[in-house]
């Protein structure tokens, strides 16, 4: 296999002829297309509403009542309080910010994970124990759900943590159980944060928003355009800044709000309030198509994601492929875009970390192909990934 930084060159400078009304697009959970609806109210927002809404002045104070419109709007759905959400520019940013601010206004407090957790939450976990501070990544069970013996265990031993997970693996689609984690949380006067960027397009908000005390979710991850997120927190949770600059978002997120961002955000959380009923019965009936035609198709093939994951989300594994680079190269020049892991790994080969975490064998965790549909997923996109499979072997 060549070496991640030469096949990372190689496939970006590759001249494919990237036409996106003819590729074929399954990886939703790196980041979603952005549905148009939201894009007329970006363009307003740019065209009408442009003020700064930290000024004084008429133009100032309209963008500033847009946002805080935005953000009563937004708390409506996820049924919070509208005083705790607070407007960043990225799941990353929102995750840090509770984290960092947690720790920081809590020094003693131990920080705990599970090691199948995205980089975003983990890299700062790691960090802090490389500063001998107290932070844990957790096993998971073989379907990977934490292990909730060794969180217990855990939190006994260190009461007022913040616990970070998950509630919906970004590679396999297991979903975490909330409740029960809440309660465990909670019994031990800790807190439970979410990272809930996968959770947000897939789950209805009633089956994880009432078992957390903070929740992140990114804008970009249900249809809208980059560069807006929100961190909600209860009222009483006080968090230090981790970065420093104007006031805005109680000073916890300084720097100008990006209003035209986060009115696109507001507007993609409106539409789906009205249509994730719709789409996770679609994405069902389209996920049982996808492994049917699969072996229909007589592709060898090992489904790594467990019976309870979200829809639209699968992690597969083809112990068959020799070379993964070149069945990536190969999936590419079909225009057939997939991931193996999250969109923010450094690697392209090389084994999944969850699933060897998740107890699967190394042939298997080195040739795993992460598969997520979304809103305008159809068949003839599974008919185009066998294709270009076929194609490869």
């Amino acid at each position: 296999m060549a070496c991640n930084c030469g096949f990372r060159k190689k496939i970006r400078q590759a001249e494919f002829g990237y036409i996106p009304k003819r590729s074929v697009y399954l990886d939703y959970n790196a980041t979603t297309p952005v549905d148009p609806r939201t894009l007329g109210v970006l363009e307003r927002m740019c065209r009408n509403t442009w003020g700064n809404p930290s000024s004084l002045h008429l133009s100032g104070i309209e963008s500033w009542n847009t946002m805080e419109r935005c953000r009563n709007r937004i708390a409506e759905y996820f049924s919070c309080d509208a005083e705790g959400l607070l407007f960043c520019s990225s799941g990353t940013e929102a995750l840090h910010g509770g984290m960092w601010g947690y720790t920081a206004k809590h020094p003693g407090s131990a920080v705990i994970t599970s090691v199948i957790d995205h980089t975003a939450v983990r890299h700062p976990v790691r960090l802090l124990q490389l500063r001998g501070k107290p932070a844990f990544l957790l096993p998971v069970n073989s379907d990977g759900t934490i292990r909730l013996e060794k969180l217990e265990e855990t939190l006994r031993r260190f009461s007022g943590s913040i616990v970070v997970i998950s509630p919906v693996n970004h590679e396999t689609g297991s979903i975490q159980p909330v409740e029960e984690i809440h309660n465990l949380v909670g019994r031990y006067g800790s807190l439970l944060f979410f990272d809930s960027v996968q959770a947000c397009a897939r789950m209805n908000p009633e089956s994880w928003v009432p078992f957390c005390d903070m929740f992140a979710v990114s804008g970009h991850k249900v249809y809208a355009p980059k560069g807006s997120a929100i961190l909600w927190k209860r009222k009483d949770i006080k968090l230090s800044p981790f970065r420093f600059g104007g006031g805005q978002e109680t000073g916890l997120f300084p720097g100008t709000e990006n209003t035209p961002g986060i009115a696109a955000f507001t507007e993609a959380v409106s539409i789906l309030e009205g249509e994730l009923e719709k789409e996770q019965v679609m994405l069902t009936a389209l996920s049982r198509d996808f492994l049917f035609l699969l072996e229909k198709a007589g592709i060898p093939y090992q489904l790594e994601s467990p019976e309870l994951r979200v829809p639209g989300v699968m992690c597969i594994s083809l112990p068959w492929v020799d070379d993964m680079e070149r069945f990536l190269y190969t999936l590419n020049e079909q225009q057939v875009c997939v991931s193996r892991f999250s969109a923010c790994s450094n690697n392209i080969d090389g084994p999944s970390r969850v699933l060897l975490s998740m107890g699967r064998p190394m042939d298997r965790a080195c040739t795993s192909v992460r598969i997520s549909l979304g809103r305008w997923s159809k068949r003839e996109d599974i008919f185009r990934f066998i294709r270009a499979v076929q194609e490869y072997r």
